[in-house]
């Protein structure tokens, strides 16, 4: 059978004639036989991934958002360019369940959560098997990816990207709640731009779904976005940090988007990441010239997005597909219900046949995560010598730094906290962030050799003469470290570090 767009059914065309799969009554049953073995792998992969380590990107964002929580202004007393509601998303976490890696755990898990019944509701009407298939498959793809992928900006906005998509279609099914929907649907859309501000585009996903979108479904639209944004850029002025979260927009945003830039061919490279969805996005093509039903011209306008979200950062890392991930999921799922059986059969055994590969491929792939053995012993080199709430001096990327001084509870001596921005400031940046060690010395200094996008090792110190200068000046080299890739150096200060307390 067949779905419509509100899951009635209709008896499909081109299942008459002779055929092994004559005793299939539907293209769904056929769908729901092949789920078996995928939720096999993805409940293998779930089990495998409930002790994942809180690491990554996300140890940046602990690090950041207990600063805040400590009082810190954003944007001025820590420079970093990320949107304010994924510090928010952060500090809720370590407010409430603190920074273990269990409360991290968990918060992946539910945000998963959310992704698949969201997906499940997008999907549904082409039939409970389709949506199921759509829902394991991404969600097979996130685990594939492992811990680094916990909890990732791109991931949190694929699934609001998603919501925006499910309600904006249910906007051109009920005319009666449109309105209320399209509030919603610019809501979710202004979250996610408060993530990643290329979830802007979101806001044109309920324009290709409604047709036709007159001016008070538009009003409607900018509402749910107005009261989002009011509520996250008031709350960051309420702190502060309105002033200069324009100057980082303004200055240090455009600097980062200059580094590490890609080709497109490389930026595309990085959707082989979620090859698992190949057998879907090979069923997304397959039905291209379906009939477009509000749904799937929401899940088409989803994927427009997710491919823009990929390009237009221009770096091609993996977590930046997510967006098109799940609208490859979506799409796929849906054509696949009304694929001819053989199209449909072939679909499946690709996705099966993949995920099978890759579960293999994780089965044998050894994660050692070595920044957690260089922050066990960074924090140990910290808590050794200094209080809690002592000043330090850190220049790090995502190398185990970050992780050590939030669990030792350090303060940033300097709002530079990664090489990065002093790699792109000018000279005058750089002399203002001497002057101020110089004027107030931090009861020590952790470095590591994580120079992102330049990756050299801890030498770079020595061609920049005036920091060498200073830190030989005022510090000895109390303990390093070498961990696989990672070299670190802790520097403590001449005098007794207590008195380095502010």
């Amino acid at each position: 059978m067949q779905y419509d767009l509100f899951g009635s059914s209709q008896p499909l065309q081109g299942e008459a004639g002779a055929s092994p799969l004559a005793a299939l009554s539907s293209r769904l049953t056929l769908i729901s036989i092949f789920n078996l073995p995928v939720a096999v792998i993805t409940g293998w992969l779930l089990w495998r991934s409930l002790y994942w380590p809180l690491v990554g990107d996300a140890t940046i964002f602990h690090f950041v958002a207990d600063q805040f929580l400590r009082g810190a202004v954003p944007y001025r007393d820590i420079f970093d360019v990320n949107m304010p509601l994924i510090y928010g998303i952060h500090a809720a976490i370590v407010q409430f369940a603190g920074m273990g890696d269990g409360a991290w755990r968990a918060f992946d898990l539910a945000a998963a959560a959310i992704m698949s019944l969201s997906v499940l509701m997008l999907v549904r009407p082409a039939g409970h098997g389709a949506a199921i298939m759509a829902v394991l498959v991404m969600l097979a793809a996130h685990l594939l990816l492992g811990p680094l992928a916990a909890g990732q900006r791109d991931y949190l906005v694929a699934i609001l990207a998603v919501i925006a998509a499910w309600v904006s279609s249910l906007a051109a099914e009920d005319k009666e709640r449109r309105r209320i929907y399209l509030l919603a649907a610019g809501a979710f859309a202004m979250l996610a731009a408060s993530i990643k501000p290329t979830a802007f585009a979101l806001l044109f996903v309920p324009a290709v779904t409604v047709r036709p979108l007159r001016w008070p479904d538009a009003r409607s639209i900018a509402a749910g976005a107005a009261g989002i944004a009011i509520l996250v850029f008031g709350t960051l002025a309420a702190l502060g940090g309105i002033g200069p979260f324009i100057t980082m927009i303004r200055e240090l945003l455009p600097r980062y988007a200059s580094l590490d830039q890609k080709t497109v061919p490389e930026i595309l490279q990085a959707c082989l990441n979620f090859v698992a969805l190949a057998g879907l996005a090979a069923a997304a093509l397959l039905g291209i010239a379906q009939s477009k039903a509000p749904r799937m011209r929401a899940m088409i306008a989803l994927a427009a997005f997710g491919l823009l979200h990929l390009l237009a950062q221009r770096k091609g890392y993996y977590y930046h597909v997510y967006p098109l991930a799940i609208a490859v999921a979506c799409w796929g799922a849906w054509s696949l219900a009304s694929l001819p059986t053989r199209r449909a059969l072939a679909c499946l055994i690709i996705i099966v046949s993949t995920l099978a590969w890759c579960g293999f491929q994780t089965a044998n792939r050894v994660d050692e995560h070595p920044e957690l053995r260089a922050a066990a012993a960074m924090r140990t080199a910290l808590a050794s010598h200094l209080p809690r709430g002592a000043r330090v001096q850190m220049l790090d990327s995502d190398r185990g730094a970050f992780l050590a001084m939030a669990r030792a509870g350090m303060r940033p001596a300097t709002p530079h906290i990664q090489w990065f921005s002093l790699i792109v400031a000018d000279d005058v940046e750089r002399q203002d962030f001497l002057a101020a060690l110089k004027a107030d010395p931090p009861a020590a200094m952790l470095l590591t050799d994580d120079f992102w996008p330049a990756r050299r090792d801890l030498n770079v110190i020595d061609e920049w003469a005036e920091f060498r200068t200073f830190l030989k000046s005022y510090y000895d080299l109390n303990a390093s470290g070498h961990e696989d890739y990672i070299n670190w150096g802790f520097y403590l200060r001449r005098r007794n570090p207590i008195d380095e307390l502010r």
